[in-house]
């Protein structure tokens, strides 16, 4: 678990403030219903992560949250999203230039696909410093090399002038990191931070990130399908299934006491060192909706071991059942 206890939202302004986010995507089959009314919030020291399994919507929350998504075919069909207060969906496309990598930023699954295979590790550093903090090009250089340093590269004033193919993965990852925090951000936003490295550099990495992000005052959204990773990390945690949230809560607690269907599915799912060494893994039966028709009901219902009819007549909505813990569900 993380070292932090998660913060009451009553005790400071949240720096993230989704509020009732819906996304649709035009697709040759009809509109893919890929968010539908997401809200939460990031406070400020927080990890708050975003946990489901692939189709889930956790990437295009993410994205969204910057403004990445190519619209069209993504379209905003309701709520918003406040960073310090300010809704970005609101502002223009320069407006949202200044702001992503500058207040937000991110960091994205795939560093070899994000970084520039052409441009030296220094540079693409260096390249937010110049456009937000008005450096020039030495300042920003001399920068990139401390900023090589806080994320542990070795040699990083030789480091710098390397390519990113020079680099291994759990290093790209770290220029990744570098560039993210660059402007000291008060939100980084990782989006399955390390998915492609190995077990070892994956806890470097993460426990880097939180640190880093943590010591400066501002908060990290994860986003990830590794309940290992946030039974670690986050201090608050939103379970995504099918486009919405079906529960959130505190990290302890819903380790504790899951009380969505889905959530204990999840949990079952996971590898135990304890038990017979031939112990089948509890699947869960079935696939996801397509999204792209709307349905009365819960998702989960097809699925789910414990649905009733009104499970699959009636969509639950998110209720809190305890002190800010939320879950969508008529039978827990």
């Amino acid at each position: 678990m993380s070292s932090l206890p998660p913060l009451h939202p009553s005790t400071s302004m949240p720096l993230l403030d989704v509020r009732g986010l819906s996304l649709r995507i035009a697709t040759d089959r009809g509109d893919l219903r890929a968010v539908q009314e997401v809200s939460f919030q990031v406070h400020p020291g927080q990890v708050v992560a975003i946990v489901g399994e692939s189709g889930a919507g956790k990437s295009v929350t993410a994205l969204s949250v910057l403004r990445l998504l190519p619209m069209p075919p993504v379209r905003v069909t309701g709520g918003g999203i406040f960073l310090n207060g300010r809704d970005l969906l609101k502002l223009s496309t320069a407006q949202m230039r200044d702001v992503r990598g500058n207040e937000v930023s991110m960091v994205f699954q795939e560093p070899m696909t994000a970084l520039n295979p052409a441009l030296r590790i220094w540079r693409q550093i260096a390249e937010p410093l110049v456009r937000h903090r008005g450096m020039n090009w030495t300042q920003a250089r001399k920068r990139a090399v401390e900023l090589l340093a806080e994320v542990q590269i070795p040699d990083p004033q030789d480091r710098a002038e390397a390519y990113p193919h020079q680099f291994s993965g759990g290093m790209r990852q770290r220029v990744m990191i570098a560039i993210a925090l660059a402007c000291e951000p008060k939100v980084i936003v990782a989006d399955e931070p390390t998915t492609a490295l190995d077990v070892t550099v994956q806890a470097q990495i993460l426990s880097l990130l939180t640190e880093l992000t943590r010591g400066r005052g501002g908060a990290l959204l994860l986003i990830t399908h590794d309940l290992g990773v946030v039974a670690r990390y986050a201090d608050f945690v939103n379970v995504m299934y099918a486009g919405r949230i079906v529960e959130a809560g505190p990290a302890r607690e819903i380790y504790r006491n899951p009380r969505h269907p889905y959530t204990r599915a999840l949990m079952h799912s996971i590898p135990r060192i304890t038990g017979p060494i031939n112990d089948r893994l509890d699947a869960i039966p079935g696939q996801p909706p397509t999204l792209v028709e709307d349905f009365a009901g819960c998702a989960f219902a097809p699925r789910c071991t414990m649905a009733t009819a009104r499970c699959h007549s009636d969509r639950p909505p998110l209720e809190t059942i305890a002190a800010l813990h939320q879950r969508a569900c008529w039978n827990l």
